[in-house]
């Protein structure tokens, strides 16, 4: 199986998100029948999709590495166990602006395949080692992984990310390290994807799937990434 997993990150409104849904309903995508595409939106728009699009699958942005509680704020894994599948975990940008490290992706990740969410942990070529041995080879083998170069992230604004995906040889060896050492259930990758070289990346047969941000924001450039996906696969 191969897998399309958009990051809308902290974008659209409730408005600008239902939009989106209907445009993809629209759409009818028929994807092949060995890719799936998850959508992972902030929080509050988990409920458009249930209510909307309830055959869509869903993922998460992050979790709290705390339980159900007295933790303002947060939103646990017990409490999205119902609503996503996926979660992603350790991204680059909440290494940046939250401060978390691989102790608290770590905690997350047990407590999102504890209540039945797959975690989809990030890293880095610098930190992949010490970032995955903080769990099980049990776990990591319920978990995927997403190799995740930080100045390939395509940003609006800010100092992070050229907007150009790293190289095919890069991901490519970088993916074969992960994978001979920690095994996990899927690898991915994430950076700069759009329809243009989503191909050139979920064609080959060492990378499990694909994690567009930007892209997957404009419906029809992300229909056109499913579709690509679709002809590259069938």
């Amino acid at each position: 199986m191969k897998y399309i997993i958009a990051n809308w990150k902290a974008n659209k409104t409730q408005k600008e998100a239902l939009a989106w849904i209907k445009t993809i309903k629209k759409a009818k995508i028929k994807t092949a029948s060995n890719l799936k595409f998850i959508i992972c939106p902030s929080y509050i728009h988990l409920h458009l999709f249930i209510n909307h699009s309830p055959n869509i699958i869903l993922g998460a942005q992050t979790l709290s590495p705390y339980p159900d509680g007295a933790y303002t704020g947060a939103v646990s894994a017990r409490m999205l166990a119902d609503q996503v599948k996926f979660v992603i975990l350790g991204h680059s940008e909440r290494r940046r602006y939250f401060k978390e490290t691989n102790t608290t992706t770590a905690q997350q990740a047990r407590l999102a395949l504890g209540n039945k969410i797959t975690p989809i942990i990030a890293v880095d070529k610098d930190n992949y080692t010490s970032q995955l041995h903080h769990l099980t080879a049990k776990k990591l083998q319920r978990s995927f992984v997403m190799y995740e170069p930080p100045e390939a992230i395509s940003i609006q604004a800010g100092p992070i990310g050229k907007g150009k995906p790293a190289p095919l040889t890069e991901v490519l060896t970088m993916i074969q390290k992960i994978r001979k050492e920690f095994n996990p259930k899927a690898i991915l990758y994430g950076g700069s994807i759009k329809s243009n070289n989503i191909a050139q990346f979920l064609g080959h047969n060492e990378i499990d799937g694909v994690v567009p941000g930007s892209a997957s924001l404009n419906p029809d450039e992300f229909i056109k990434m499913v579709n690509t996906a679709s002809l590259t696969l069938s």
